[in-house]
């Protein structure tokens, strides 16, 4: 038990490894920025606790970047067959209502950058979804860029400084979270219909400024 709850013991297990352990975590964030069956910033608060805050970071911040490029082509090339394996058909119509398929507007950009910025949000399946749209690639990828990292940077610091703390604080710490985990996924489609709405709202809010 020693290995999970110090910090330097940890990281002399990963370095174990060698080049596989930084390698698999990082092909792990790839794949999980394309099938999504695990929130991402999940993945990055562990790459936190194993390889410490920049190098949990780096590499959840480039795998998700791999992902998201490699999941909005995937899309643009094959279309509507490929995401309906991947999503279920009312999440789908859901989200693709509120994006619009023939668009590449403000609005859509705008829709983009707030899910992908905010956090608890469906920023993979965004940048999935927005494959189908006119969005061009010169659009898409400075979004990601800027947008991503920020969530992932608070997911990396908060495992990166679990073990800064003593152990009788950091049990129930970790408790919690398990906790919060087990209730999100229990509570995962009021939480995304609250999203949902949300970002509705948002969006109609930035459109009649414009309109103003």
């Amino acid at each position: 038990m020693e290995v999970f709850f110090e910090q330097e013991a940890l990281k002399a297990f990963i370095e174990g490894l060698g080049i596989w352990g930084p390698l698999v975590f990082f092909l792990l964030q790839v794949l999980q920025a394309i099938i999504a069956p695990i929130p991402g910033n999940l993945f990055t608060i562990v790459g936190g606790i194993l390889f410490g805050l920049w190098p949990g970071f780096v590499l959840s911040y480039l795998g998700n970047l791999v992902g998201s490029l490699i999941g909005f082509t995937l899309v643009r090339k094959a279309g509507q067959p490929v995401l309906k394996k991947l999503i279920k058909p009312e999440r789908f119509e859901k989200w693709m209502n509120i994006i619009g398929s023939d668009s590449a507007n403000a609005r859509t950009k705008i829709l983009l950058i707030l899910v992908v910025t905010l956090p608890f949000l469906p920023s993979d399946l965004m940048c999935l979804l927005v494959g189908l749209t006119k969005i061009s690639y010169k659009a898409f990828i400075p979004i990601i860029i800027i947008c991503r990292p920020w969530g992932q940077l608070a997911a990396a610091l908060l495992g990166a400084s679990s073990f800064a703390l003593p152990l009788e604080v950091l049990i129930p710490v970790v408790i919690a979270v398990l906790a919060i985990c087990v209730l999100a996924i229990r509570f995962a489609p009021q939480i995304e219909q609250f999203t949902f709405n949300t970002v509705n709202k948002m969006l109609s809010f930035f459109s009649k400024e414009k309109a103003s």
